[in-house]
């Protein structure tokens, strides 16, 4: 086993967030102007320069224009975040803006978030050669004049490993890419911010909202909308330990915590053999990797995280909605997900709205982990764009089915 993966650490289901405010505890910078000729990268565009130059979250290191959709532009960026620990860091994604005249107060930019491809480095969805497979929607989101821009997410493409599931991690990389596409001057992007995601990216997204007040208050958050958000980390442990087809997210998840938290131990946790083979998360995006490890369940786990310190305070500090969101949220759930129940997401609901927090829940009926993204678009769609009209949102919390 390669000595990297012993330093890194195996462990179980979903990581936990530095702390739960996600404050910035980086030095002051000064934010760079817009360049309309932002830097081409010195070779390989994931491969920061090291030691990086001097930047704000959000800065661009570097960006190269790729293959874009008619009548748009696309950037594959590297730019400014910071991670857990405060440390000035990489991270990869993509911008696309329309190829027009923006208007004078600059155009609106859905920062996306998107849901699980795995921690191997060839698994950053910035990779794919059509921007149309990176984002969902992209052609209605550019119709209606906006700014897309999308994160791999900490670690993902670029060096380290992708601390997955880790809120605040998710959320300061999503946030960031936003603030990347407004140092592109030609994509005309504005501060005003709306956030999309789903799956992994529903509980990114989430992330982003709690943390924004005071990661970002230069970014106007005007909602955030989530689909099958991972809204209770425990809870989905309950869930995914039970069913082989969902364990190889036990192993993946474990990867993730270990980059975050070094002091979890997965010897704890997972079978010797389990230990062993865990190295196909460096090597295995998403689909392969659940079957290597669809197994029974006790070929792979030992012991429960929720009975081993420090997991379930981990796996608590992970969780979203422990503090009231400022911004309107718009979550979406279907019936007959598996994966992320709709129990999970109505737990979830009834914790934020007991702190406050503006929600507009929608369970689509029939509809499962994969399928609600369809069944929600219209609705997701329109409740951004009314978000960016102005249109007042829910003035507390509602449902509907």
């Amino acid at each position: 086993m390669p000595h990297r993966l012993i330093a890194l650490v195996i462990a179980v289901l979903l990581g936990a967030a530095a702390c739960s405010s996600g404050a910035s505890s980086s030095p002051d910078v000064e934010r760079a102007s817009s360049t309309a000729n932002p830097p081409a990268p010195d070779g390989d565009v994931y491969l920061p320069p090291d030691p990086l130059p001097a930047g704000a979250p959000g800065d661009l290191i570097w960006a190269e224009e790729i293959e874009a959709l008619p009548e748009a532009r696309a950037w594959r960026v590297l730019y400014h975040s910071e991670s857990l620990d405060g440390e000035d860091i990489a991270v990869s994604g993509v911008v696309v803006a329309p190829d027009e005249p923006a208007p004078e107060d600059g155009r609106p930019v859905v920062t996306w978030a998107h849901g699980t491809t795995g921690i191997a480095d060839a698994c950053a969805p910035s990779k794919h050669e059509s921007v149309a497979d990176v984002v969902p929607s992209l052609r209605e989101l550019l119709d209606a004049g906006y700014v897309v821009a999308t994160t791999d997410y900490e670690g993902l493409g670029t060096p380290g490993v992708h601390p997955f599931l880790v809120g605040v991690s998710e959320g300061r990389g999503v946030l960031d890419a936003a603030r990347a596409a407004a140092s592109i001057e030609d994509t005309g992007a504005s501060n005003r911010v709306a956030v999309w995601g789903h799956s992994q990216g529903g509980h990114a997204a989430l992330f982003a909202g709690q943390i924004a007040p005071e990661y970002a208050p230069d970014l106007d958050l005007v909602g955030v909308a989530a689909g099958a958000p991972v809204g209770n980390l425990a809870l989905l442990w309950k869930v995914t330990w039970k069913v082989p087809d969902f364990v190889g997210f036990v192993v993946l998840g474990g990867y993730g915590f270990a980059a975050a938290y070094p002091d979890a131990d997965p010897g704890d946790l997972l079978t010797r053999d389990a230990s062993e083979d865990a190295s196909a998360v460096e090597e295995l995006c998403i689909g392969e990797l659940l079957d290597a490890f669809d197994r029974p369940v006790d070929q792979v786990i030992a012991r429960s995280p929720l009975d081993v310190a420090p997991w379930p305070e981990l796996l608590d500090e992970n969780t979203p909605g422990a503090v009231a969101t400022e911004a309107p949220l718009f979550v979406f759930q279907g019936s007959e997900d598996t994966l992320v129940p709709e129990a999970i997401t109505e737990e979830w609901y009834g914790r934020v709205c007991g702190l406050g927090s503006k929600v507009e829940l929608a369970v689509y009926q029939g509809a499962d982990h994969r399928s609600v993204m369809d069944d929600a678009r219209s609705d997701t769609l329109s409740w951004i764009a009314d978000r960016f009209a102005g249109v007042a949102p829910a003035p507390e919390c509602v449902t509907r089915s």
